[in-house]
């Protein structure tokens, strides 16, 4: 449970009604408690007096001064970082520390809720102002673990962690940096055959947390490191401080709610796959889960040597259970089911997981709709969406800035109006094998005559895993089917939600670009992006005045089905015509 909560300062927030609370949680935890009974290692951890596990974690708020509506969302942090305020429009986006988030347009502000924010890695550098775990170390002795990773750039050296120019975390040192037993393999593309470096090749820095390769490790290639480590924190303690704040808030306020983005959702599809959305009280945590970009994953969030940050390596805890119905089992016997979104961009699928959410993954036979959740495709989207980063990437097709914002907000409403008045939110929008718009991957390449594609011998996928192995290297199973929207004739997506600009486009837009063409490298897709082509049929351009009727209609027709908010509408018009005037 909270045990205490220690706040640190508070200070009035911008122009708003609203304070920005600074505070630490502390945590004690028996670990012979039904729901701490899935932590991984907690009964190895020290305890006090009383039997009881503590550690702490960071806390922010966003706190209204007057009455709130008795809302509060918790917003899962992704590596550390606060981001800005949910479910606002114009926002900026913090990739650092910072004091407090941008509102942008503050719609949840606006309507009085309750925003917090729970640190919940352990490897994030607190002391450098992101936001983490101070997690409790468990009594082990030396165990196999790996770091993988795939540089972008040379580099002599790596640390001990999934740390890169962008994010560094904190390391997992080797136990013995002379054990012979380790091993260091390259291969040139993400399920390729991986070759095996010499030793003498190799060797661990002086401080026993980075590893030196002689020529250096060379852009592209992707390196896997298995050694043996001693230190083992107890990772699955940030589930339990989510958990807890969330019941903490359930306190004072009638309806709780959780959000998390890309890692961070993945986090919550695996505190539900723990059935951990009930405190130790048997008490629902969350009455709702929206997860964004998770697709069918989760992480190494809850295991012995777990790496919270990974962002490319395959991982025991990205294998079964995949879809919905399968995810909510244990908590279904645990009792505590929320409702739940989940939405995901076109690159999910195209990585090969993101059908899985929803289709058999033998068979790629559809699920029936869970009774408890919905799924939606944002169709066209890729995984960054609307944010500049994109076009430092090394990628061989222009890159789009699709906004999904608009759409994700108009989501939560239907998921508070479900969970808080018992209004029916719409029907999932996913590619379906009933309707013929769940393809195969390579069938939807054919399909563009312009623009770089990738190699379909080369395409991601996710092998069979086996999610509670515990030894490296992985074994891999042959793997899943990998399902994607079928495109119409202008190679835009026909399943999912789609934007006015994808349903009235002046180009292509997809959720997939090849890496830049690299000599003696296979032409594989880059993570994250997506393309910007060409429109592939030969289309009459509508005129402006045209165009601009057309996605309004299209916009109108969002709003009837529940997929954009009113205020909305002028928005998303506007980013299409920025695109029709912008195209080339």
């Amino acid at each position: 449970m909270l045990e205490t909560l220690e706040v640190a300062t508070v200070r009035p927030y911008r122009d708003r009604p609203y304070e920005w609370v600074a505070a630490a949680a502390s945590f004690a935890v028996d670990p012979s408690e039904r729901a701490n009974a899935r932590v991984v290692d907690l009964g190895a951890a020290p305890t006090d007096g009383d039997g009881r596990v503590r550690f702490q974690s960071d806390v922010r708020m966003l706190r209204p001064t007057a009455d709130g509506n008795g809302k509060a969302l918790l917003v899962v942090p992704n590596r550390g970082m606060l981001g800005a305020v949910p479910f606002s429009l114009d926002a900026a986006p913090a990739m650092g520390p910072t004091e407090d988030p941008d509102p942008g347009d503050g719609l949840l502000l606006e309507e009085g809720w309750t925003i917090a924010w729970c640190g919940w890695q352990w490897d994030v550098r607190r002391e450098k102002g992101w936001l983490g775990l101070a997690a409790p170390l468990a009594d082990v002795g030396p165990g196999w673990m790996r770091v993988e990773f795939r540089p972008d750039v040379a580099q002599d050296d790596h640390r001990l962690s999934d740390s890169s120019p962008l994010f560094s975390f904190r390391d997992y040192p080797c136990a013995d940096p002379d054990d012979p037993e380790a091993q260091l393999t390259e291969r040139t593309s993400p399920l390729g055959e991986k070759r095996s470096i010499p030793r003498e090749r190799w060797r661990f820095a002086d401080d026993r947390a980075g590893v030196i390769l002689d020529g250096g490790f060379q852009p592209f290639h992707w390196y896997e490191l298995v050694y043996r480590s001693s230190f083992a924190p107890v990772v699955g303690t940030g589930l339990v401080a989510v958990r807890d704040v969330g019941s903490w808030l359930h306190r004072t306020h009638d309806s709780v709610f959780a959000f998390g983005i890309s890692q961070s959702g993945r986090f919550l599809r695996q505190l539900l796959f723990e059935g951990m959305n009930v405190d130790e009280e048997r008490r629902r945590v969350f009455d709702g889960v929206f997860t964004h970009i998770a697709s069918a994953r989760r992480g190494e969030f809850n295991r012995r040597f777990g790496q919270p940050s990974l962002t490319h390596p395959l991982t025991p805890d990205y294998g079964p259970l995949f879809d919905t119905t399968g995810l909510l089992a244990r908590q279904r016997s645990e009792g505590g089911v929320p409702r739940l979104f989940s939405t995901n961009s076109s690159w999910e699928y195209w990585r090969g997981d993101g059908a899985l959410v929803h289709q058999d993954s033998e068979t790629g036979a559809d699920l029936p709709e869970d009774d408890d959740a919905r799924t939606y495709l944002l169709a066209g989207t890729d995984h960054f969406g609307a944010t500049q980063i994109k076009q430092f990437a090394p990628v061989a097709n222009p890159t789009h800035l699709l906004d999904v914002g608009p759409v994700l907000r108009a989501l939560l409403v239907q998921l508070v109006d479900w969970v808080c008045e018992g209004a029916e939110p719409p029907a999932s929008r996913v590619p379906r094998r009933a309707d013929a718009t769940a393809v195969e991957r390579p069938g939807v390449l054919a399909r563009f005559t312009s623009g770089a594609v990738p190699d379909p011998d080369h395409l991601p996928a996710t092998p069979g895993l086996d999610p509670d192995a515990v030894s490296w290297p992985l074994t891999l199973g042959p793997p899943t089917v990998a399902l994607v929207s079928d495109v119409d004739p202008s190679g835009n997506e026909v399943a999912g939600v789609r934007l006015p600009a994808v349903a009235v486009p002046v180009a292509a837009y997809t959720g997939w670009n090849p890496r830049r063409a690299t000599e003696g490298l296979p032409d594989v897709l880059y993570e994250f992006c997506g393309s910007r082509l060409p429109l592939q049929s030969a289309e009459v351009l509508l005129s402006r005045e045209d165009y601009e009727r057309a996605v309004l209609g299209a916009a109108r027709h969002l709003v009837e089905d529940r997929f954009l908010l009113e205020r909305d509408v002028r928005r998303t018009v506007d980013e299409a015509l920025r695109l029709y005037d912008a195209r080339t």
